[in-house]
């Protein structure tokens, strides 16, 4: 029977051999859950998560197609590496789903000759320029012996996925992947047969495609990722992509063609598009593509898809014939499952901030609206079942990410919970940037949590500042702080831990001016960042657009953070800057603010110059904001402070401390402080090991 909402989703497909029993897959993707390069049982719950109960019909895995070439990917090329795959294929298909890997060769991710040795070299057709996290190299042009290696690892690689379980391959030829590169005139200079003529740069994909089926023999699908358009000069464009889309479908060496856009890392803010970027960015590109198939499938996740209203259109409209995600569903992994048994207000809106890119710099992993994404074997769904050992009395105080977070983590438990936020609405500094220019979609996340608060039953008491009395009035078991941070009064930041001279003067404003008290000041503006995140650029494009003259000066060389460069947001805000007329100022800061000017220096000569100015704005650094924490010491059991309350980081980590503490209030045994918790040892349970290993 035809779902009522979602027919053309909720509906099976073939690919190949393969039949899948629904249209949404979960899109290849780097990720960390793995042990050296072998799929962990983290990534086993991670992925079954998003399948079982009527999930996702198809999990396609990023997998590296030797294991040389060591990335984020684990790989199945060693032979002693099948027996965790098989695990972790067993526990697809006992889920209900059908896992593909996606195989790739990929420049960025050359891998090492051994642990901590300097990278083993980048290979390619010929030898081009590359950068990657601003570290420059080129390719090893490979002659005749090294193409012929990689192929047969291609071979090696679709025989052990077999082996292991899998039911399908899809080879990487998008994103600048060696495939990529053999196929496209602006990477491949040969003269030889793999280079020249279309036929010639056509020769490795067919070879590497050739060696995979019969790698892999009958019963098993086969396909291929590829780029619809460099967008680069003396890339190939539209016409080139359906040549060699039509060409391997006419062939019959492919079961389905998976289409994108973006080459990695010069356009890698096109592989993941932020929230600033049009959503379907993808999509032009693959209508105009998709019909070079014929009538092989079409696979794509189109640029972003956050709602099952989107996909279901797309595939209505003809535009592909299954459709998926990697971040809504890394944000929801009941996605699927909630929109087919009709509670898609359940599901959380992933707002592209793109942390489970960025994490990667910071050692980590996740999601900054799900804490429980890739610890489901901890954290997941089934740890609701689970209730509190001892239901409690709990008041948070701060109704932040943080706070609602903690909040709703605690109510699922079955704790009692009050909340106190001193402003009139729910989402504290994320609400604050969601007011800025182009970031409206941040209230999606807040929007989210306050629903399931109110759901949940969470007294919310909004509009007044808590001091320990109100606190303790509720005869709390237990009390966690999330109130978050102030940016320095004194104009404080790494490159002067000291209050700037003349930081009082009436025409200086700090971001809570703008953002809460609504302060507009005009003229020549100098904004000092000290951060280079949503709040600096948000409101030098808010200044700059109502007609101030403003110099955004900055430390260092970048006008933005590694942390917004990292997720590919910081390209979007650094454009729209310069759009409203934000002039740049790197290398410089401040000596002091004088009556109507600023004293500014070269952070390297130490030359300076005044300037004259009508005002200036510290968005410097923010310090934690913890005195009723203090407060509170030693007057109730359990005692947390958590997020920039507790320490100024990154948004992620108030988010996870949110759970993490909640999930521990009432538990025996549990840390009764921050301290506590911090100076304890780990639990063994929370250390990965290789899929099917016995814990």
């Amino acid at each position: 029977m035809k779902h009522p909402k979602y027919p053309h989703v909720f509906s099976p497909i073939r690919l190949g051999p393969v039949e899948i029993h629904n249209r949404f897959f979960f899109a290849p993707h780097g990720s960390s859950l793995n042990v050296g390069t072998k799929p962990s049982d983290d990534l086993v719950a991670y992925t079954t998560e998003r399948v079982r109960d009527g999930g996702c019909g198809l999990v396609i895995v990023a997998l590296a197609a030797h294991e040389r070439a060591r990335t984020a990917q684990p790989s199945p090329h060693p032979a002693e590496n099948l027996a965790s795959f098989r695990a972790y294929t067993d526990a697809v298909h006992e889920a209900g789903g059908k896992v593909f890997g996606e195989v790739l060769y990929w420049w960025g991710g050359c891998g090492q000759w051994q642990p901590l040795s300097p990278p083993a070299p980048s290979f390619g057709p010929s030898s081009r320029h590359f950068r990657y996290r601003d570290r420059p190299s080129t390719t090893h042009a490979m002659n005749h012996a090294e193409i012929r290696a990689m192929v047969d690892s291609f071979g090696a690689t679709a025989r052990h996925m077999k082996e292991a379980g899998f039911d399908g391959v899809m080879l990487h030829g998008s994103h600048a992947a060696m495939i990529e590169q053999f196929l496209s005139p602006y990477f491949n200079e040969r003269t030889d047969e793999y280079g020249g003529s279309f036929e010639n740069r056509m020769r490795f994909l067919v070879e590497v495609l050739t060696a995979t089926r019969e790698g892999a023999g009958a019963g098993f699908a086969i396909g291929i990722r590829l780029n619809c358009d460099e967008l680069v000069p003396g890339g190939y464009g539209v016409e080139m992509a359906r040549e060699v889309v039509s060409a391997i479908c006419r062939r019959g060496l492919v079961d389905f063609v998976d289409l994108d856009v973006g080459l990695e890392p010069q356009q890698f803010h096109n592989g993941m598009p932020t929230s600033f970027a049009d959503r379907q960015f993808y999509r032009p590109w693959v209508e105009k593509v998709r019909s070079a198939a014929g009538h092989v499938p079409v696979l794509s996740v189109l640029g972003r898809i956050v709602t099952m209203e989107e996909a279901e259109a797309a595939l209505a409209a003809g535009v592909c014939d299954m459709t998926g995600a990697a971040r809504q569903l890394i944000a929801e992994p009941r996605f699927v499952q909630n929109a087919r048994t009709g509670q898609e207000e359940r599901s959380r809106i992933c707002i592209a901030c793109n942390w489970c890119l960025g994490a990667k710099a910071d050692n980590a992993q996740g999601c900054v609206i799900n804490p429980a994404s890739h610890r489901e074997r901890l954290w997941g769904v089934d740890s609701w079942k689970v209730p509190a050992t001892n239901p409690s009395t709990l008041v948070v105080v701060g109704g932040g990410p943080a706070g609602l977070e903690a909040a709703r983590t605690a109510a699922l438990k079955g704790h009692r919970v009050v909340l106190f936020e001193a402003r009139e609405r729910l989402g504290g500094a994320l609400a604050l940037w969601a007011d800025l220019p182009g970031r409206d979609f941040y209230h999606e996340a807040i929007n989210w949590w306050a629903a399931e608060v109110r759901r949940l039953g969470v007294d919310l008491r909004l509009g007044g500042a808590a001091d320990a009395a109100a606190v303790l009035a509720e005869a709390p078991d237990a009390v966690i702080v999330a109130t978050g941070s102030l940016y320095s009064k004194g104009g404080r930041s790494i490159t002067l831990d000291a209050d700037l001279p003349g930081h009082d003067r009436p025409f200086v404003y700090r971001p809570e001016d703008i953002l809460i008290a609504g302060a507009r000041p005009g003229g020549r503006i100098v904004l000092l960042d000290g951060e280079g995140y949503h709040a600096s650029a948000g409101i030098a494009e808010l200044l700059a657009s109502g007609g101030a003259e403003v110099s955004y000066v900055t430390e260092g060389f970048s006008p933005i953070s590694a942390r917004l460069a990292d997720c590919h947001e910081g390209r979007y805000a650094v454009e729209r800057m310069k759009a409203a007329g934000v002039r740049f100022e790197p290398t410089t800061w401040a000596r002091a603010i004088g009556d109507g000017t600023v004293t500014l220096y070269d952070t390297f000569t130490g030359e300076e110059r005044v300037v004259p100015v009508d005002a200036v704005v510290l968005s410097t650094s923010r310090l934690p904001v913890d005195g009723i924490a203090r407060e509170l010491e030693g007057k109730v059991g359990q005692l947390y402070t958590i997020g920039d309350a507790l320490g100024v980081r990154m948004f992620a980590a108030a988010t996870f401390e949110g759970q993490k503490f909640a999930r521990l209030v009432g538990e025996p045994d549990a840390p009764m402080t921050i301290v506590d918790a911090f100076f304890r040892p780990d639990l063994p349970e929370v250390n990965p090991m290789p899929a099917g290993a016995v814990r």
